[in-house]
């Protein structure tokens, strides 16, 4: 059995961020990761000749801890180019309001919000939320937003924005974890727009997200190459199959792996086991994993881990010089029951980057790239076509894309990686930290037991990391 300063069970971002973080402690880690790469949703690839992400493409920048660490690991980050967010209804396309969370606007009277809803509902809205507050707020987004400004935001602001970001019902997004503070704002202001009035603060609006120059890819990648260079290993294609109590440390059992004949699900083991000893562990995989690994130490009894709507993207590199000036902004989520778009959002990559803009601009004049994003919450997976994706941006983009415009596609799925963040998942991912926190040298991370997207992620698994070492 060989012993080691730590094991990391997960090579995706909060892995690596863990990985690393012992590294700055003055401890050689050792990370397990069963699938044949390390990042997980932040990965690479090329399109007609220009690197770009086929995953997560940046992080919200309403905490600073993302930023930093890119500056520790000698990254430069970059902001999108300044462009409103549009939504598809087929009634017309129109711009979302630039101060809003989520699409909950900051001042219901805006033009914009005024646009989306009609005179009329806009009003309704402003009534709804100028009523006193109730003793108890709603725990989840959507009914939050349906008490205190009305369906009718609910459907045309926040459903089309959080179902494309979170790709769930708002109904089942805790607001504490997509949109932390946020509850107690409104609390302070006394009204929802109020409260996102206070956290968007004063001045002009500043851009929600941010990524690193060059692509988000060249995090994981570079948080990799460091851990290897600090003499910490990783080890890919070698998954944890059980985890046991070692007087006062850990055994973690491990055993290669191969490739699962359906891609989307767990690489399965194969060859001889490998044994680690370790006085610290970090469980940082996926949660059915997680929950199997951690069954014999904490009580993992909970709710039912419903997968998360699949993620299928038609990426697409066209040459069409009427999209240099970027006619829907940075890109567009559609509405729920379009019958003219099959698509659930469209971003434009090339346009909405400015390191990706200049890759295509030296790579071909009018040269853009595409995603076309498809799969619903509680929707079977669609079968994705690449002259669908060319049909759809063209309804969105208003410009005709025709078959001889297509210079190159990809066509990425991302079966099962997300699972909603409902209230009850929370509140039993909080229950295992607190059982986790009385067992020495054990920790818990990862996207879904830290909160919502990498801006979260990071400064848990950094935490993480540091109280273990």
């Amino acid at each position: 059995m060989r012993r080691v300063d730590a094991v990391v069970i997960g090579g995706g971002m909060a892995g690596l961020v863990a990985a690393w973080q012992f590294t700055r402690e003055g401890l050689t880690p050792v990370l397990l990761e069963s699938r044949g790469y390390t990042g997980g949703l932040v990965a690479a690839s090329k399109i007609a000749g220009v690197a770009y992400d086929i995953g997560a493409e940046g992080w919200a920048v309403r905490r600073p801890e993302t930023a930093e660490l890119a500056a520790e690991l000698g990254l430069d980050v970059e902001f999108p180019r300044p462009a409103p967010s549009w939504v598809w209804f087929d009634d017309g396309p129109f711009a979302m309001p630039s101060r809003a969370i989520l699409g909950i606007p900051a001042d219901l009277s805006d033009s914009d919000v005024v646009a989306a809803l009609g005179a009329g509902e806009a009003e309704k809205a402003a009534r709804l939320d100028g009523a006193p507050l109730p003793d108890e707020l709603p725990p989840d987004l959507g009914s939050l937003v349906e008490q205190r400004m009305g369906t009718t935001v609910l459907e045309r602001l926040v459903a089309p924005i959080a179902g494309g970001i979170h790709a769930a019902d708002p109904h089942l997004l805790a607001t504490e974890v997509v949109s932390p503070g946020l509850l107690d704002a409104v609390r302070r202001a006394g009204s929802l727009a109020g409260g996102v009035a206070l956290v968007k603060g004063d001045g002009a609006p500043k851009p929600p997200v941010a990524s690193v120059a060059g692509g988000m890819f060249r995090m994981p990648q570079v948080l990799h190459e460091q851990i290897s260079a600090a003499d910490g290993q990783v080890l890919t294609r070698t998954g944890a199959r059980a985890l046991e109590r070692d007087g006062e440390g850990w055994v973690v059992r491990a055993a290669a792996t191969v490739r699962n004949e359906n891609p989307s699900l767990p690489p399965v083991p194969c060859g001889e086991p490998v044994d680690l000893a370790a006085a610290r562990v970090v469980i940082a995989c996926s949660a059915g994993p997680a929950r199997r690994l951690l069954g014999g130490v904490v009580d993992v009894s909970g709710p039912e881990l419903v997968p998360g709507a699949p993620i299928a993207h038609v990426n697409l590199a066209v040459r069409a010089p009427e999209l240099d000036a970027g006619p829907r902004g940075n890109g567009m989520l559609v509405a729920r029951g379009s019958q003219q778009v099959s698509a659930k959002a469209l971003t434009h990559l090339s346009a909405k980057w400015p390191s990706l803009t200049a890759d295509c601009r030296a790579r071909s004049e009018g040269l853009h790239l595409l995603r076309v994003s498809y799969g619903r919450s509680g929707e079977a997976e669609v079968e994705l076509s690449v002259g669908q994706a060319m049909a759809d941006a063209s309804t969105l983009l208003g410009v005709e894309l025709a078959a001889d415009r297509l210079v190159d596609h990809q066509i990425i799925h991302w079966s099962g990686a997300l699972a909603p963040t409902t209230p009850a998942a929370r509140a039993w991912v909080q229950g295992l930290h607190e059982q986790l926190s009385a067992v020495p040298g054990i920790g818990l991370t990862g996207a879904w037991a830290s909160g919502s997207g990498i801006a979260a992620l990071v400064p848990h698994a950094r935490d993480t990391a540091r109280r273990l070492a």
